[in-house]
């Protein structure tokens, strides 16, 4: 959309969170409040993107990689006007409309937002604030009308006398307005009040004075919530949780055996008629295929999940591409940018750093690192391969159709060819050539009456 930027505000230090990270990184969802902030301004184009920064400012930039941001500081925390005032060299030959907001309300959607602008460019308004009706309004300043219905000013609730404090209708730090209007609307505001700061919110009674336009927007109070405290941070995090899972169910045609014990990201994407068990948690920018099976308390993030691939109870499986068909666990853990292929199973060991093959069978309690296993290998229980020598990691490979037996040692680096069979008990520190079979244990020796000798 032509002629449109954004100001959010992420200054302020957030005492209530009690943390010593600055408040819009605090993670919702497994992301910062901020990215969501951001992340629902996108959608509607706005150029730029100022974000008013103060309190750990550096943390704050250097935790976003976002080409659209432009950071402004607020050298002094003097209040929301003050903070808003910080944005005008950003916007030094903007004429266009602004979308203004706080980093601690990240529950906003775009198409709330796309009907504010609409309805703030439909009525040629100067400002556009967003309302809501609360049970209890403590902590929103109150919205005063006149008797026409009209809205007049906004007051902060520390300067609320016994009537307004009364009032329902709480402001909710939302906004659009002509940045001509807002800019010009800044230089009047004065410091006269409880806090002694430069206050936002008085710009409506500015404008209004001006015999500029002002319109309100009702909004449902859950969606524009503000964040101030852990308490409130948790709500949040149920909400946007119940959002995702919603959505999961009627968009993506998921099954969730328990929608309040499942935990999706954001950026989740999955496949219709997949399953997902009570506890399960999807992190990151995971993909899940269609018709998978994700178990009870299985932890996957940042991951492909292929179609058809069942990942049973307690297994984790991170940074990593997992194939179709594939049967992981139950308490696997799969890990650093390893890669499964199909229909590889693979039981309760680890995967680290690793590539398996397709119809690998890997399944019971083995070790895998810095590991290539060829299409049609055979893992036995308690292989393992032993990749750290002290100082680095060493590779092993293992060729199509090797069968390694139980408790064998790979001591990396090292080649097990293809066909080849590594005996149970073996520990290999030398390359087995195609269709070999290696030995490397110690030949048994049977000590007769020793043990009857042994225990007189």
């Amino acid at each position: 959309m032509a002629e449109l930027a954004s100001i959010v505000l992420a200054a302020g230090q957030g005492k209530r969170m009690k943390s010593a990270l600055p408040k819009p990184l605090h993670r919702l969802c497994g992301k910062p409040m901020l990215s969501h902030v951001l992340a629902a301004l996108r959608p509607l184009g706005p150029q730029p993107q100022v974000v008013i920064i103060g309190v750990g400012a550096e943390q704050v930039r250097s935790t976003f990689d976002e080409p659209d941001v432009v950071w402004a500081v607020q050298e002094q925390q003097l209040g929301t006007g003050h903070a808003a005032a910080s944005a005008r060299e950003a916007l030094a030959d903007f004429t266009g409309d602004v979308l203004v907001t706080c980093a601690d309300i990240p529950l906003v959607r775009s198409e709330t937002w796309e009907r504010v602008l609409g309805e703030h460019r439909k009525q040629g308004a100067a400002a556009t604030i967003v309302t809501a009706l609360f049970r209890d309004p403590t902590g929103y300043g109150r919205v005063i009308r006149d008797e026409s219905g009209q809205v007049r000013r906004i007051v902060e609730e520390a300067d609320c006398d016994e009537i307004t404090r009364g009032l329902n209708e709480g402001n909710v730090s939302v906004y659009c307005f002509s940045a001509p209007a807002l800019f010009e609307a800044l230089t009047k505001l004065r410091p006269d009040n409880e806090q002694g700061e430069y206050y936002l919110t008085d710009v409506v009674e500015v404008l209004v004075e001006a015999r500029q336009k002002v319109i309100p927007v009702l909004a449902d109070p859950d969606e524009v919530m503000g964040i101030n405290d852990r308490a409130q941070l948790a709500h949040a995090e149920r909400l946007l949780r119940g959002r995702i899972n919603r959505r999961a169910m009627l968009e993506y045609g998921v099954t969730l055996i328990d929608p309040e014990a499942t935990y999706i990201d954001p950026e989740v994407t999955l496949g219709c008629d997949t399953v997902i068990y009570p506890g399960a948690v999807l992190a990151g920018a995971t993909t899940v295929g269609e018709n998978c099976t994700i178990g009870a308390h299985v932890l996957i993030e940042d991951c492909e999940i292929g179609n058809g691939t069942n990942v049973r109870h307690g297994s984790v499986v991170r940074e990593s591409v997992v194939g179709e068909g594939v049967t992981i666990g139950p308490f696997a853990h799969i890990r650093d940018h390893s890669s499964i292929g199909n229909d590889t199973r693979v039981g309760g060991g680890e995967v680290v750093r690793s590539k398996l093959g397709e119809r690998v069978n890997d399944l019971h309690f083995s070790y895998l690192g810095d590991t290539t296993v060829g299409d049609g290998a055979n893992i036995g229980a308690g292989a393992i391969t032993c990749n750290y020598d002290g100082r680095r990691k060493n590779p092993t490979v293992i060729g199509d159709g090797a069968f390694i037996g139980s408790d064998a040692c790979l001591i990396a680096p090292v080649t097990i060819g293809r066909g080849a069979y590594v005996a149970a008990g073996s520990v290999v520190t030398k390359d087995v050539p195609p269709e070999a079979l290696a030995l490397g244990r110690a030949r048994q020796e049977n000590k007769e009456d020793w043990a009857r000798r042994f225990k007189k």
